[in-house]
């Protein structure tokens, strides 16, 4: 009877085995080149007098034209859109991701906000791998603005579509 039962669990044991089945599978990943980004141009207003009754602003476009509001004076034709270089993964899509505003400062610790940054568009293309576009904004300057040399930065961000 022992040895009966022993032989009925041996037969079990191998049928489970049986009946037991593995595969295998495949891991991998593709890993693209990073979208980098780098700064080719500044964006610059230009020399400008202020009025001494009336704030106004100055717009540069994206394109780098400029349109000075009617109570500054813009001395100087050096304006520039801001300019930069994108590279990543060859053929992909991007989008671009602009500031609402920022200020700009002198030695003094004036200021005036740049506002209503524009891009010469929202997103692009990877074509070779590279691709590059272009930045405006506003400046709002007040009534008898602080005299100095102003300054400050803005983050312009990139990402993978």
């Amino acid at each position: 009877m022992i040895l009966a039962g022993a032989t009925a669990l041996i037969a079990l044991a191998a049928a489970g085995a049986a009946a037991a089945a593995t595969a295998d599978a495949g891991a991998g990943a593709k890993i693209i080149a990073p979208l980098e980004i780098s700064r080719t141009a500044d964006l610059y207003f230009g020399t400008i007098a202020p009025s001494t009754t009336v704030g106004d602003k100055v717009a540069v476009a994206a394109d780098g034209s400029r349109q000075c509001g009617p109570a500054l004076t813009c001395l100087t034709s050096d304006h520039t859109a801001a300019a930069f270089a994108v590279t990543g993964e060859a053929d992909a899509f991007y989008t671009i991701s602009l500031p609402s505003e920022i200020k700009i400062v002198n030695d003094n610790g004036a200021a005036m906000v740049v506002s209503d940054f524009t891009g010469s568009k929202a997103k692009g293309q990877l074509l070779n791998g590279e691709d590059s576009f272009s930045v405006g904004g506003t400046l709002e300057v007040a009534v008898r603005q602080e005299a100095g040399k102003y300054q400050g930065s803005f983050t312009v961000a990139v990402e993978y579509q």
